[in-house]
């Protein structure tokens, strides 16, 4: 696990809220929970795979508001037990207000822990 918090360039919070997420191109959308969230990117739960490089676009609770950034599939691993999936993303594209929001939601909730 170390690691992997070598590689992030960002603090990481426990977030469990609803995503919905599109592939980009196609018309359905899907939804799961995220579990954390950074200024770089979210680590939520999905029904199926989706392979690294996936371009998607999101859809994500925080508070009262909802993000909407564009987001590439890092990686996705099988959940042990289970036909479900944990995905990671790296954020492509995030409309400024929305970046300063989280980061504000982010800087609150590290100072509360």
């Amino acid at each position: 696990m170390s690691a992997l918090q070598e590689k992030r360039h960002f603090p990481r919070i426990r977030i469990n809220t609803p995503l919905s997420h599109r592939i980009r191109g196609l018309p359905q959308s899907n939804n799961g929970i995220c579990e954390d969230i950074s200024l770089g990117g979210i680590g939520f739960i999905n029904d199926a795979f989706m392979a690294p490089a996936t371009l998607l676009s999101l859809a994500v609770n925080v508070l009262s508001r909802t993000l909407s950034p564009i987001a590439k599939v890092a990686w996705s691993q099988p959940l042990p037990h289970s036909d479900r999936y944990k995905v990671g993303v790296e954020f492509l594209e995030f409309a400024l207000s929305e970046k300063r929001y989280l980061s504000d939601y982010i800087d609150m909730q590290t100072q509360v822990a």
